[in-house]
């Protein structure tokens, strides 16, 4: 068949999420997602926490339907299988329970099956960035592009690991990077995430790179990374924290991750620098600015530069 399988939406609530959610596990169906607009109101309220930034993106589930999305393989048995989840629609619909189920209305659409392992590659496009630099998947062809050839090129794939040159976070540190003498330098990346950062010094002409991160796969994730740029021998990426495991000074050190953990690491920073060393500081949202260059300053560190964009600060502090 050409449509391989079939997609169903079912408009609901909250409290009907609830309820659907067993009901289909009942009939075979785990795998769902859920989009509820009540999800942003209580991350608004800061009902999970206090945020520095949302994304503006989620701002759109504001306008959206509560609704459950799942799969279902398109063959002989499916109208068995969407009679059994339209009669259980019925049911809930003529229960007697108090709570308010929204539509409970049931849409169907078929997909056509396709190798999806290697569709989504397609959208993947060079990110240039800065005047030396582009970062890409290892199997975009950086050669077919007269534009990036004398680019210095970053591989980086995308997966469990943050930092892939998309976000503005890690571009303006790449950005400061490549404006600096770069040639001969160690490096220290706290928080490395995908190793994007490290891995850009070295290629750039740094002599070796320590990346660190407390989540263990972006470690192995870096490990990787490092691999597909041929900079194994030269770097090394460890799980755990820095404050336990920095023993050495730097030339350069990065940190790209949220306002607060930077605050929480303010102290060892100077004992991680070398008599010239520049400390390179983002994942700042805008607001937490002067947060943090109060705190270099109580440190004895100031800042010599600061880049911006879309509301993120990047800090490069010479020491």
């Amino acid at each position: 068949m050409d449509n391989d399988w079939i997609k169903i939406e079912i408009l609901t609530s909250s409290e009907g999420v609830e309820l659907l959610t067993p009901a289909l596990a009942d009939l075979g169906h785990d795998s769902i997602s859920v989009i509820d607009a009540a999800d942003l109101v209580n991350l608004m309220e800061g009902k999970y926490g206090a945020w520095d930034y949302i994304d503006p993106e989620l701002m759109k589930h504001s306008e959206v339907e509560t609704s459950i999305t799942f799969y279902i393989k398109s063959d002989s048995d499916e109208h068995d299988r969407l009679d059994e989840i339209n009669d259980m629609l019925l049911r809930l619909k003529s229960s007697e329970s108090k709570k308010s189920l929204g539509k409970l209305e049931c849409s169907i659409s078929y997909i056509t099956d396709m190798n999806w392992a290697d569709k989504w590659k397609e959208d993947y496009e060079p990110i240039i960035i800065g005047e030396k630099l582009v970062v890409c998947p290892s199997w975009v062809d950086f050669e077919s592009d007269e534009n990036l050839v004398e680019r210095t090129k970053i591989k980086i794939d995308p997966g469990l690991a943050f930092g892939t040159g998309l976000d503005e976070t890690t571009r303006l540190c790449l950005e400061a990077l490549e404006s600096m003498p770069v040639d001969g330098c160690s490096v220290l990346d706290i928080g490395c995430g995908s190793g994007i950062l490290a891995i850009g010094a070295l290629l750039l002409g740094a002599a070796s790179a320590l990346g660190i991160d407390i989540d263990e796969t972006a470690v192995n994730v870096a490990r990787e990374n490092a691999g597909l740029n041929g900079v194994s021998g030269i770097s090394e990426f460890i799980h755990g924290s820095p404050i336990d495991l920095v023993t050495n000074t730097y030339d350069i050190v990065f940190t790209n991750i949220a306002a607060d953990a930077i605050l929480s690491l303010m102290p060892v920073f100077p004992r991680f620098l070398n008599d010239t060393g520049v400390l390179i500081l983002s994942g700042i949202i805008e607001n937490r600015e002067q947060d943090i260059v109060n705190a270099l300053l109580d440190v004895g560190l100031s800042v010599i530069e600061c880049r911006k964009e879309n509301g993120w600060c990047c800090m490069v502090i010479q020491s």
